[in-house]
């Protein structure tokens, strides 16, 4: 018997996981979470095998949660259930101790292949997963590695602001920066995220739950 615990913001996408899961008699969902605090305070009294997470939640992210629950919860795996598939954000959560990454329009049968091998011990990435890093890494033997990489502190703080509609005067007057350097962090962001204006940007802070 495998016992997961779900961690999803979202109601229906509980109820929906939570009925595919049980139709199977060799799982058990001993609980549900919907957001990463939760996640890991079940975690912490429950101990399942393996807690099936989203990424964007609200109060803790799927990223932080993982990075917990590999502190504080040694046996209970991480196998990642998500709609977004940017390279640089598969490739941070498996970082941060997550033992698998999957999308949410895998098949049952993939999601339950990925659920037993990280319930054993073993790592499962998704097939489409898999080709969308590939490819990735073909692009980034091309640019010299430029590519995704992961943002600076500062360069997350602009994005935000990105986000929130700030203009480049009014972020450099929040972070006491001279307009200039924002506009090299802006330009800096932009060759990171390989994406051509500000509306790449938000889409990547959006996948990310940054806004």
């Amino acid at each position: 018997m495998i016992n997961i615990v779900i961690a999803d913001d979202q109601a229906i996408i509980l109820d929906g996981l939570t009925a595919l899961l049980e139709s199977d008699p060799e799982v058990r969902v001993v609980g549900r979470a919907s957001n990463g605090q939760e996640a890991v305070d079940r975690a912490k009294d429950l101990r399942p095998d393996v807690v099936l997470m989203d990424i964007s939640m609200p109060l803790m992210d799927g990223i932080e949660a993982t990075k917990v629950l590999n502190m504080c919860c040694s046996g209970t795996r991480v196998l990642v259930l998500s709609m977004y598939d940017h390279p640089d954000l598969v490739r941070e959560i498996l970082g941060s101790g997550a033992s698998g990454y999957v999308l949410k329009n895998v098949a049952k049968e993939e999601l339950s292949l990925a659920l037993r091998m990280v319930a054993s011990g073993e790592q499962y990435i998704g097939h489409q997963v898999r080709n969308m890093l590939a490819k990735d890494d073909r692009f980034r033997d091309r640019v010299g590695g430029i590519g995704h990489n992961v943002l600076s502190k500062r360069e997350r703080e602009v994005v935000q602001l990105i986000c929130m509609e700030f203009s480049t005067q009014e972020i450099a007057e929040k972070l006491f920066i001279s307009a200039q350097t924002v506009d090299t962090h802006r330009k800096n962001i932009m060759s990171k995220l390989d994406v051509k204006n500000a509306a790449g940007v938000v889409k990547y802070a959006m996948e990310r739950g940054w806004c």
